[in-house]
């Protein structure tokens, strides 16, 4: 039987992808728009200078970057500058506790509404604009036309200060947006290269000084211990907001039990209100003693929790870096995407992470050429490829079992 090519699901696919590319174009002339409006008329007049520094990526990137930002703002070249910092609404709690001194204003970005709301965007650039920036300094190395590029380009400053950037943002047709963007651009084609060690090279770049941060950590003494927790406990993430990272609830259930039974490890299971999916699931299979923290924490609250962990059992989340800030070893189920930049930890910086690969993927990461070329961003590899015995095997090598 003859199958009408009108009907053909290829066909159909081609449709849809040409439809979703030319919203996407639309959307962001729009974008472009609304930037060019905001960036109109009148601009404040101050006789001291002042500085913007953008950081509006996830909690992971900014977990590498925060101890770095002191140096930045303290650094001679921005002596009597007024200081300002726009930072990501998601981890606002964690720069308020451990950061906010260090600059003189802060502004925060919900990025989800900065995406949807028009009226919100242009409210923000145009309060962004109208600020009369001397100098914006964006660390980000995967740079965003519409989120943090945007902001920059709003500023509308004299020195704008970046980084030369990968093209895992980019669309084809963005490609070449940002020529002229930046006044000075930090460059390090070596790749791949751990983000903290970026981080540190940018920094030296801008205040013109060898940066001296040497890791991760957060200021212990700033953390109050978080009652009602067992003396021996172990804390998992079964969750995370991308589905493609989720690993399966039985996997999860096998390496916790074993941890239980070797151990006597209690489970500690924690999240955000919008992991509840999961973490019910592995609750629910879970034969052995646990304790549910889901959206019961503050993020500070999750450093304390960590920082009192034998250690963490999760996906490539933000919590693997809030753990290795505060020296919690980390069993972290990883898929290859972006390896040697985020995961795995040198172990300078965190002794003790431990990072389990699809057997197939973790061959491939042997060859220096495949992870320049077909591991320098996301791949689509599921984590549930990791299996339970891989991580269970982690944990003993990491208990000196």
């Amino acid at each position: 039987m003859n199958e009408s090519i009108s009907n053909h699901p290829f066909k159909v696919y081609i449709c849809e992808h040409h439809s979703t590319y030319s919203l996407k174009r639309i959307k962001g002339i729009i974008y472009d728009i609304i930037g060019l409006l905001a960036s109109i008329g009148f601009r404040q007049k101050s006789a001291q200078k002042k500085l913007l520094i953008v950081r509006i990526d996830e909690i992971g990137d900014y977990m590498l970057w925060r101890n770095f930002l002191n140096e930045i703002t303290a650094a001679p070249r921005y002596h009597g500058f007024d200081i300002h910092f726009a930072g990501n609404k998601s981890w606002k709690s964690l720069f308020e506790t451990f950061d906010a001194e260090t600059v003189h204003k802060s502004f925060w970005i919900d990025k989800i509404q900065f995406k949807k709301d028009l009226k919100y965007r242009y409210r923000f650039l145009r309060m962004i604009y109208r600020q009369g920036y001397d100098t914006v300094i964006n660390p980000t190395f995967s740079r965003d036309k519409r989120y943090d590029d945007s902001i920059v380009k709003a500023a509308s400053a004299k020195h704008r200060i970046g980084m030369v950037a990968n093209t895992e943002s980019v669309q084809p047709y963005e490609r070449g947006y940002d020529k002229g963007l930046y006044t000075h651009l930090f460059d390090h084609p070596e790749k791949p290269v751990f983000e903290f060690f970026r981080n540190q090279l940018f920094t030296a770049f801008v205040t013109g000084i060898e940066s001296s941060v040497e890791d991760t950590r957060v200021p212990q003494p700033l953390l109050a211990s978080f009652e009602g927790l067992p003396q021996k406990f172990a804390v998992i993430f079964p969750g995370s907001r991308s589905a493609s990272r989720i690993w399966p609830t039985d996997n999860f259930v096998a390496a916790a039990s074993h941890l239980f039974r070797t151990q006597g490890f209690t489970m500690v299971v924690c999240g955000a209100a919008g992991d509840k999916m999961y973490t019910d699931a592995f609750c629910t299979a879970y034969p052995y003693p646990v304790i549910d923290l889901t959206g019961k924490t503050s993020l500070t609250d999750m450093l304390s929790v960590l920082a009192q962990a034998s250690l963490l059992l999760s996906v490539d989340t933000g919590s693997v870096h809030m753990a290795a800030a505060v020296e919690c070893p980390v069993i972290g189920i990883f898929n290859g995407s972006q390896y040697k930049r985020f995961a795995p930890y040198p172990s300078s910086i965190a002794p003790h992470f431990y990072a389990c690969y699809p057997d197939t993927i973790e061959k491939e990461l042997a060859d220096e050429h495949l992870v320049r070329t077909k591991y320098e961003f996301v791949i689509n590899e599921p984590y549930a490829n990791v299996s339970p015995e891989k991580v269970i095997k982690t944990i003993d090598t990491f208990l000196g079992k």
